[in-house]
């Protein structure tokens, strides 16, 4: 029915179409499973802290992003956090933020403003916590530092 050439061309058309097709049903699974999104496979995670850690917290994102944190003091005495630096944001608390030794707060400190994005986007995020200890008269300034990352 076909010549020699034909049924070569015949046979290299369907060789080639079945492993195209293939290539773009594996793309297609791919796709749906989000790996072309690397932010929305991103689990949330935190790395340093040292005295003053965050035991908890939530990015409520939009456009005017707040981070919603939950001081735990690690020092072993009595301190007063008075401002928090989220990326190239700053949040003072006016007053400081008392927070016992071993406590973890019981509420979560809320509206540090953060970086605007979008719901669904990943972040990343060095945040820095400005603390003194309460029986320091002097106030001196102590600093714990970490990063925050995951997907909003």
């Amino acid at each position: 029915m076909f010549g020699r050439k034909g049924q070569s061309a015949l046979e290299y058309l369907m060789t080639y179409g079945w492993a195209i097709l293939i290539i773009i049903v594996v793309g297609g699974v791919l796709y749906y499973y989000g790996v072309f999104s690397p932010g929305k496979i991103v689990g949330e995670s935190k790395v340093g802290f040292s005295k003053v850690d965050i035991d908890t917290w939530a990015v409520n994102p939009g456009t005017s992003t707040t981070l919603n944190v939950m001081f735990w003091n690690k020092v072993g005495k009595d301190i007063n956090i008075t401002e928090v630096d989220v990326g190239t944001e700053t949040y003072s608390i006016p007053g400081g933020h008392t927070l016992s030794a071993g406590a973890k707060d019981s509420t979560f400190v809320t509206g540090i403003t953060a970086p605007t994005i979008n719901a669904g986007d990943a972040y990343k995020w060095d945040v820095t916590i400005k603390y003194y200890l309460t029986e320091d008269t002097a106030k001196t300034e102590l600093r714990s530092t970490g990063t925050l990352s995951g997907t909003a």
